[in-house]
């Protein structure tokens, strides 16, 4: 077994890192699935691996968790057109 050198960020703070991307991926993934009203909040962060209160940490609401995932989005293809 080899000994790799400890990474600078430990493991937790970078699963902190990545979570409201996991969650505005589980939550594009149900809402084009199921649509915005008939998904719930609970459904995303299950789908992301977390409790419904971790979500709400990131997104006060499930509006903006819908408004972050159109902007994330929207992001994603504008860059992918400049490219």
């Amino acid at each position: 077994m080899s000994t790799a050198e400890a990474p600078s960020t430990p493991k937790r703070e970078r699963r902190k890192q990545a979570r409201p991307g996991e969650l505005l991926d589980a939550a594009l993934d149900l809402f084009v699935e199921k649509g915005f009203a008939a998904t719930r909040v609970e459904e995303v962060a299950a789908h992301a691996g977390v409790s419904k209160g971790t979500l709400f940490l990131y997104f006060p609401s499930k509006e903006e968790l819908f408004k972050a995932v159109v902007r994330e989005n929207m992001v994603r293809h504008q860059t992918e057109g400049v490219e």
